[in-house]
């Protein structure tokens, strides 16, 4: 395996290098996304400087278990990926360039390998979890990390939606119930939802929160960003037909201020519209 040495591999999107040190051959096999990995930080990164890391932030040589897809701060969620490219005995020097131009460098080694499950082997019950862990990293990270968040969330959706539909589970046979599958999507899908209000991709809320429509009682957060989307649009009446399904819209401050928005807006609107006729005939 002398020829692998020296090998380097680049994400150039993500900012992501690592070029291959040395390698204590055992097998060629690489972690997946969902594995549990033995590592040591051979060479601690000295410029971390502020970021959170639960590796990286030590001065003194140590070894980690790390169980793939927990990761709540970014650097860790880079971390992760280095280490998917990783065969076990390998040390390599990695780095990561900040969107500043920042490079953060530092040296792994992969030891061993302790648990590597294919996701298309795992069963109803093990897609839940996985995707209940992914959906509550993501809140995790939302405030300060949205981007990181809405990967998460995505990772999850795709995991749930393998399994569609979910009326056609049961636990005697898949050990889970499908209804616990269906309102774990809808919660995604609720946060994918914010996710795209923040990114003004409106359309792409309108397609996520569409299960409002079809539920008789959908949260008041679905409710909420799906109006608030429709408003956004400039689809007015939809937007305050969906505010006023919530019982005592008014009493709530965020549904009582949307829904004055609403009339204001839904109101120039009209008047612009008359007077944009009015000088066509004019």
């Amino acid at each position: 395996m002398d020829w692998y040495v020296g090998t380097e591999w680049n994400d150039t999107a993500r900012g992501l290098h690592k070029k291959v040190l040395s390698l204590e051959f055992q097998k060629i096999e690489k972690p997946f996304a969902v594995s549990t990995v033995l590592f040591s930080v051979n060479k601690p990164c000295i410029n971390l400087g502020p970021r959170p890391s639960k590796y990286l932030g030590s001065s003194e040589l140590q070894e980690y278990t790390l169980e793939m897809g927990t990761a709540v701060t970014p650097i860790d969620c880079y971390l992760e990926l280095l280490l998917q490219q990783f065969i076990p005995g390998e040390s390599s020097a990695c780095s990561i360039t900040t969107k500043t131009g920042e490079r953060l460098e530092f040296e792994l080694k992969l030891q061993r390998i302790i648990s590597n499950k294919q996701v298309e082997k795992l069963n109803a019950a093990e897609i839940y979890k996985l995707a209940l862990s992914y959906k509550e990293n993501g809140v995790a990270m939302f405030k300060e990390h949205p981007k990181f968040a809405c990967d998460y969330f995505s990772r999850a959706a795709k995991l749930l939606i393998t399994y569609k539909p979910f009326d056609k589970l049961d636990k005697k046979t898949n050990g889970i119930d499908g209804s616990q599958l269906q309102i774990l999507f809808v919660q995604i899908q609720t946060n994918l939802a914010a996710c795209f209000l923040l990114e003004k991709r409106y359309e792409h809320v309108i397609y996520q929160t569409q299960f409002v429509e079809e539920q008789e009682e959908p949260s008041e957060k679905s409710i909420y960003r799906r109006a608030l989307a429709y408003y956004y649009l400039k689809e007015f009446e939809k937007a305050q037909q969906l505010i006023e399904r919530v019982p005592n819209y008014e009493d709530k401050r965020e549904f009582s201020k949307l829904r004055d928005n609403i009339a204001a807006s839904w109101k120039n609107s009209n008047a612009n519209y008359k007077q944009v006729v009015q000088r066509m005939f004019s």
